[in-house]
């Protein structure tokens, strides 16, 4: 009868322990699960964070390099295209601005290439996306070592939009390979992945690209008038006294 007991007993703590255990496992499977949860979010959300910061700096040194070429006392032109490399939307813009070594204008003076930029997409086969190239050229060159040379120095992969537009009036353009420059250029770029539009395109959502508008030559003067606007007032009926003159207090005492 006392063996009987004990085996009881021990069964039961054998039971026990093997709920505790049950228990614990599924409070560590919990525990792991939220704590993955938790860090896949945390990567998404830093990997978005840098790519906000990339795209931003990309666009600030576009900006600064269109500032810096399109200033007066050159003869700066931009050239820019646009088009679909793979199903990616890509585009190329040339930069660039010339100076007369000797003479005029008008004269026997060399036109030479004071500085020259390009900023340009082309398909990666490897990464199936875009890689942003520039190319930094001319008498006024960043790098000493490559002066002379054309090389596309590659920026960034893993662009999925890259795109130049100007705005003329109300007019939208798409390329520009005028002399003259436009009054600004917007310049769009985004690393998100392709989609479904809602016309049953392709492509990136507008809510993914950043865009950048960027004015050119900022120093030149934009001519403006005023211009005189009639009211027309309705006339007053010098019989109608029924609101009495706005201007006196003892009315609005009344």
């Amino acid at each position: 009868m006392i063996n009987l007991k004990k085996q009881i007993r021990s069964a039961l703590t054998l039971i026990e322990v093997i709920v505790v255990l049950m228990l614990a496992s599924l409070i560590l499977v919990a525990v792991l699960g939220i704590y993955n949860r938790m860090r896949t979010s945390a990567v998404t959300i830093m990997d978005r964070l840098q790519q906000n910061r990339l795209q931003t700096e990309i666009l600030q040194k576009i900006a600064e390099d269109i500032d810096r070429l399109a200033a007066p006392g050159f003869e700066a032109i931009i050239n820019f295209q646009n088009k679909l490399d793979n199903g990616y939307r890509s585009a190329k813009v040339v930069l660039e601005n010339s100076y007369y070594g000797t003479g005029d204008k008008n004269g026997t003076g060399k036109k030479d290439t004071f500085e020259k930029v390009i900023w340009q997409t082309s398909y990666d086969p490897l990464s199936d996306t875009l890689t942003l190239y520039r190319m930094h050229g001319g008498l006024n060159v960043e790098d000493k070592v490559l002066a002379g040379t054309d090389w596309y120095i590659p920026v960034t992969r893993g662009v999925t939009h890259f795109e130049i537009k100007s705005q003329q009036g109300e007019t939208v353009l798409g390329a520009w390979t005028s002399e003259t420059l436009p009054k600004a250029v917007r310049v769009g770029l985004s690393f998100a992945p392709l989609q479904e539009l809602e016309d049953g395109s392709i492509g990136v959502s507008k809510e993914d690209i950043f865009y950048r508008t960027v004015a050119i030559d900022r120093t030149r003067l934009i001519p403006y008038q005023f211009t005189k606007k009639k009211f027309d007032l309705p006339e007053e009926d010098p019989n109608d006294l029924s609101e009495g003159d706005p201007n006196d207090l003892s009315a609005k005492d009344r």
